[in-house]
């Protein structure tokens, strides 16, 4: 589903998207936090408060762990996402399961780009109807696609539909 948006976006005119690998500093932030955690451990922790030492340890080994492996696997991974080059900034993710009686309005609201119309339905945990999105944070660019669960599969009933150039 997302690599039907992803193509989409790609093939835009001008280059306006394009595909990046994501940026390392949430990993890096998350590394750095792990490390200061361990410091104050070690330095500013006493003994006798083995319940507040030990969870520092731990939470600071955590941190440590996931954010190395997070970067390493954003420098040698071949995973990109769409970035928008001319707001400079990644496009988000959103994922939203809706009743099927709702297709037809949410099929309006997707060919129209009522933004507020598509927030404002009322959305399910059982995923009849999907709505895969692509937008920029600050909702200049927005890509749709709208799936429908059928025969133990996913159909693509519209999109991909781009908003916003």
């Amino acid at each position: 589903m997302k690599q039907t948006l992803c193509e989409a976006l790609y093939a835009l005119p001008q280059g306006g998207v394009v595909a990046r690998r994501r940026t390392i500093c949430k990993p890096l932030a998350a590394v750095l936090a792990g490390i200061a955690l361990l410091i104050i451990n070690f330095v500013a922790v006493d003994d006798k408060s083995g319940a507040l030492s030990m969870l520092l340890l731990v939470a600071g080994a955590v941190l440590v762990i996931y954010g190395a492996v997070a970067t390493i696997l954003r420098l040698v991974g071949s995973e990109r996402v769409p970035y928008d080059s001319v707001n400079k900034c990644y496009m988000c993710y959103r994922e939203r399961y809706y009743d099927r009686v709702l297709l037809d309005p949410l099929r309006r609201a997707i060919e129209c780009g009522d933004a507020m119309a598509i927030e404002q339905m009322p959305t399910t945990n059982v995923s009849a109807v999907v709505l895969v999105e692509y937008g920029t944070p600050s909702r200049g660019v927005v890509a749709y696609a709208l799936y429908e669960y059928a025969e133990f599969e996913n159909r693509l009933i519209l999109g991909p539909v781009i908003h916003g150039r």
